[in-house]
């Protein structure tokens, strides 16, 4: 299996998990009726109303929650991201009330259900965490504990850079003092070096190319990694070489 199909079969995952969130969310309140709509809607309109809801409030939430690993400042940002959900998805409900159910739009109302989202909120995370597959124990551990904590996550890549290493993850980069050979050791199965300054984790390769008989990979953080002919061998043992 090469690593595009392992990035493939990870991504459905995902969305597998999402799917099952959705659906989930969407027949309890479909069933329970909150906000008045048990008694507003009839039961087909209601799972649309519902279905509709929930996956806004999804998408909403994986948005915002990327834009926190982008932005990556810390636990002030992340909660600011949440009450940010919160105002959003309220303020969205609450029109949306206004205009089909009759004693909507006072501020009260409004407050209301910022607390209420707030709750749902956190049951969204803890269902998407309970269906979410979890990942493998990693093989890096040990090298990635050489980070600053807010920096281990998923490895990607590893550079060269005189007598430092640069190291790449899913959270960002830093510099550790190391020699690529011995991270190449320590690292065993879960990449492989494909030049002289550049090691790769095979789980974030993106795609191989090649272009005027070069050999590249593009990588998962938008990197593009060269390979020098002395490691095609490895590629291709690797199942990667095109």
């Amino acid at each position: 299996m090469t690593a595009f199909d392992k990035g493939l079969q990870s991504t459905l995952r995902e969305w597998h998990a999402l799917f099952a969130v959705w659906a989930g969310l969407s027949v309890l309140a479909t069933l329970a009726g909150p906000f008045g709509t048990m008694e507003a809607l009839p039961l087909l309109p209601r799972a649309i109303y519902w279905a509709s809801v929930v996956a806004v409030a999804i998408v909403l939430d994986r948005g915002l929650s990327r834009l926190g690993r982008v932005m990556r400042n810390g636990q002030a940002m992340q909660l600011g991201l949440v009450f940010a959900y919160a105002i959003i998805m309220a303020s969205l409900v609450w029109l949306l009330n206004s205009y089909l159910f009759a004693g909507w739009g006072n501020f009260g109302q409004w407050i209301w259900l910022v607390f209420i989202i707030l709750v749902i909120s956190a049951a969204v995370h803890a269902l998407f965490f309970w269906f979410k597959p979890r990942p493998e124990p990693r093989a890096n551990t040990v090298f990635l504990a050489r980070l600053p904590v807010q920096m281990r996550g998923q490895l990607i890549r590893l550079e060269a850079q005189d007598h430092y290493l640069k190291v790449v993850t899913d959270q960002g980069a830093d510099l550790i003092l190391m020699r690529i050979s011995d991270a190449e050791n320590e690292l065993g199965k879960t990449g492989l070096r494909v030049h002289r300054s550049h090691w790769v984790a095979h789980g974030a390769i993106r795609e191989v190319r090649r272009k005027q008989g070069r050999i590249s990979l593009s990588m998962q953080d938008g990197s593009v990694i060269p390979v020098s002919r002395g490691y095609l061998a490895a590629l291709k043992a690797a199942g990667l070489a095109p």
